[in-house]
C-alpha cells in the first residue's frame, strides 16, 4: 500500500525586490516599471499562473537592473562634474570674477612682499629704499612723509634705522562691494587705528595727535584697492622706533 501523495507547497518565483529598491534610489523612472512588473508577477503567482509570474519577474529584474546601471553612471558623472567645478573654481575663480567685472585685489609684487619686511629692522641701514604705492604700505613700514600736496605716486620704504617721520601702525581691509565714501571708511578704520596707536606709544590719543589715515578713493576702489593705511607722522625725522623718542609724537604746530 503506497503512501498518499504529499500536498505541493506554494509556488516560488523570485520577485527581485532588492533590485527594485536599488533602482528606486538611483533611477526612479525605470523603478516604476519594475514595481508594476513585480506586482503583476505577484498577482500571477497568487493565481497559480507560474509562466506569467516568471515572465513578469524577469521583466521586473530587467527594468530594475537597467535603472541601477543608468542611475550609477549618472551619479558617477555628476560627482565627477562637481569635483571638476570645485577644482576649476579654486584655480580660475579670480580670473572669472575679473572677467565678470568684479576686480580682485592685485597681488603684491615679489619684490615688495619679500623685501619690505626686512626694512622694518635696524639691521640693514645700507639697503636701498623700496618704492611702494601708499595704499600698499604694511604695518611697521618706515618712510618719509611727502610734503606739499601730499601722497602723489609711490613712497620710499626705508630701514627704520634711518631718519624717517612716517611709521605705519595699522592697515584695515574693507569689505564693502561698492565704494562707500570717505566718511564710511573713516568710521570703519578709526577704532583700529586708535587702538594700535595706544598699544605702540603707551599713551592715549589726545584731541590733537600725529595720527593720519590714507583712504582709497573711488578710482582706487575700481582697481581693487580696498585698504586704509593708518600712520604716525613724527614732529621731525628720527632714527629707530618713535616709541623710544616720545618728543617726536607731539602734534605739528599749526601756522
Amino acid at each position: 500500500m503506497t503512501a498518499p501523495p504529499t500536498p505541493a507547497g506554494p509556488l516560488r518565483v523570485p520577485l527581485h525586490r532588492g533590485w527594485v529598491v536599488a533602482s528606486m534610489i538611483l533611477f526612479w523612472p525605470l523603478a516604476i516599471a519594475a514595481v508594476l512588473a513585480a506586482n503583476r508577477a505577484a498577482a500571477a503567482l497568487g493565481a497559480g499562473d507560474t509562466p506569467t509570474a516568471e515572465r513578469e519577474a524577469r521583466a521586473a529584474r530587467g527594468h530594475a537592473r537597467l535603472g541601477v546601471l543608468i542611475g550609477g553612471v549618472w551619479t558617477g558623472l555628476a560627482l565627477t562634474f562637481d569635483i571638476a567645478l570645485v577644482v576649476l573654481g579654486v584655480q580660475h575663480g579670480p580670473a572669472v570674477l575679473e572677467w565678470l567685472g568684479r576686480p580682485t585685489p592685485p597681488a603684491q609684487s615679489a619684490e615688495t612682499s619679500t623685501a619690505a619686511p626686512a626694512y622694518r629692522s635696524a639691521a640693514a641701514p645700507e639697503r636701498d629704499p623700496i618704492a611702494v604705492d601708499p595704499l600698499r604700505l604694511q604695518v611697521g613700514d618706515c618712510f618719509m612723509v611727502p610734503s606739499g600736496d601730499g601722497f602723489v605716486g609711490d613712497v620710499d620704504v626705508i630701514p627704520c634705522s634711518r631718519p624717517h617721520d612716517g611709521l605705519v601702525v595699522s592697515v584695515t581691509e574693507h569689505a564693502y562691494d561698492e565704494f562707500p565714501g570717505t566718511a564710511a571708511l573713516d568710521d570703519g578704520v578709526w577704532y583700529d587705528c586708535e587702538s594700535r596707536y595706544r598699544a605702540y606709544t603707551g599713551r592715549p590719543l589726545g584731541e590733537v595727535a600725529p595720527l593720519w589715515v590714507l583712504h582709497p578713493d573711488a578710482e582706487d576702489w575700481r582697481t581693487g584697492e580696498r585698504s586704509s593705511v593708518c600712520y604716525i607722522e613724527a614732529l621731525y625725522p628720527e632714527e629707530g622706533e618713535f616709541s623710544e623718542h616720545p618728543q617726536v609724537l607731539l602734534p605739528r604746530p599749526t601756522s
